[in-house]
């Protein structure tokens, strides 16, 4: 079993990477080595509901891209994928009688199929706007989230073409636009501060042809019925607030009136809880963003104004101030300091 710390926590279907053996052995790479060092078994991406460490896999798969000096391995994966391999979610998908089923079913299952630590669908006159994102301790996913749009954006062609469709990544643009472009949609984009898909009126409005009500609603209830676990109630209760707000960090805020419901417990009587741990809400959010920031500062090359807004931040100005207190420094001194 692989030694488990908290990035473990955050899984994913292991059916999403069904497809990456064969496509990283187009390229002559042989995983099974990659595999052994991250510590996962290549045979449970054949499995229909086995779950799988987020970070791991998004590991994987930026090592493959490396190997492969791909930048859209993660995306060209699907051409390899068979339909279905995420069992409920998949089919889920393919049964949708509708476009607007379709989204829906995306929103409600989106903590099914991969750990978000935000994520929220607005229905309007201009349509269906899913925006979703990962605790920044999940540091690379560009490639796993190029999979993951991919796959949704095949299903998607039963009910229009994926040209209708926007997509908004937050990955750095790539040097090679064409795969995006053709297996995504030609009104692509990135560097957004949230990943997005944009569905017109039109895609909700529209008919599946192989749609299926009531194998749509078993994959409903299947879903849900697989949805990972929610962190035990028996552990430590400051540990839990942690783990929720390391977990929502980019949230650019914290209303209690969401949280303490989220524990079982009053507003009073949750914030009575912190301080007989000798602390508070802001306190705790401070300090996991003081953390997270050192680690993302000096552990990875994101963009400085990633950092902040993975981290809530509204400028990249509050960033710097808070930086400035916590360490005594500017954010791209810490980093000098590390790389020194």
């Amino acid at each position: 079993m692989p030694s488990r710390n908290l990035t473990d926590e955050l899984t994913t279907v292991a059916g999403l990477a069904s497809a990456v053996v064969e496509h990283a052995q187009s390229y002559g790479i042989d995983i099974k080595p990659i595999c052994k060092a991250l510590e996962i078994d290549p045979q449970i991406f054949q499995s229909l509901t086995a779950r799988i460490s987020l970070d791991r896999l998004c590991r994987l798969l930026e090592t493959c891209a490396l190997l492969s000096d791909d930048e859209a391995f993660g995306l060209t994966s699907i051409t390899r994928y068979e339909a279905g391999s995420t069992g409920p979610f998949g089919y889920g998908l393919m049964a949708a009688p509708t476009g607007l089923d379709f989204v829906q079913f995306l929103d409600d299952h989106i903590q099914y199929v991969t750990h978000t630590s935000y994520s929220k669908l607005t229905l309007d006159e201009r349509g269906a706007h899913l925006a979703w994102t990962f605790a920044p301790i999940i540091v690379k996913r560009d490639q796993y989230v190029d999979m993951s749009v991919g796959l949704v954006m095949q299903r998607a062609q039963a009910f229009a073409t994926s040209d209708s469709i926007e997509v908004q990544l937050e990955r750095p643009a790539p040097r090679n636009h064409k795969p995006f472009r053709q297996l995504l949609s030609r009104r692509v984009s990135f560097g957004a501060r949230l990943n997005c898909v944009h569905f017109p009126p039109s895609f909700l409005q529209a008919l599946n042809p192989t749609g299926d009500r009531r194998l749509f609603e078993l994959m409903d209830l299947q879903c849900r019925s697989l949805r990972p676990p929610t962190p035990e109630k028996s552990a430590d209760f400051l540990e839990q607030v942690r783990r929720y707000l390391l977990l929502h960090v980019s949230d650019d805020d914290y209303p209690l009136a969401e949280i303490a419901p989220y524990f079982g417990l009053s507003e009073r009587t949750f914030q009575r809880r912190l301080a007989g741990h000798g602390t508070s809400l802001n306190e705790l959010r401070d300090h996991i963003r003081k953390e997270v920031s050192f680690n993302l500062l000096t552990e990875s090359e994101l963009p400085i104004s990633e950092i902040c807004y993975r981290l809530g931040y509204s400028a990249p100005s509050a960033f710097t101030r808070s930086v400035t207190r916590w360490f005594g420094t500017t954010p791209t001194e810490v980093r000098e300091r590390k790389s020194a």
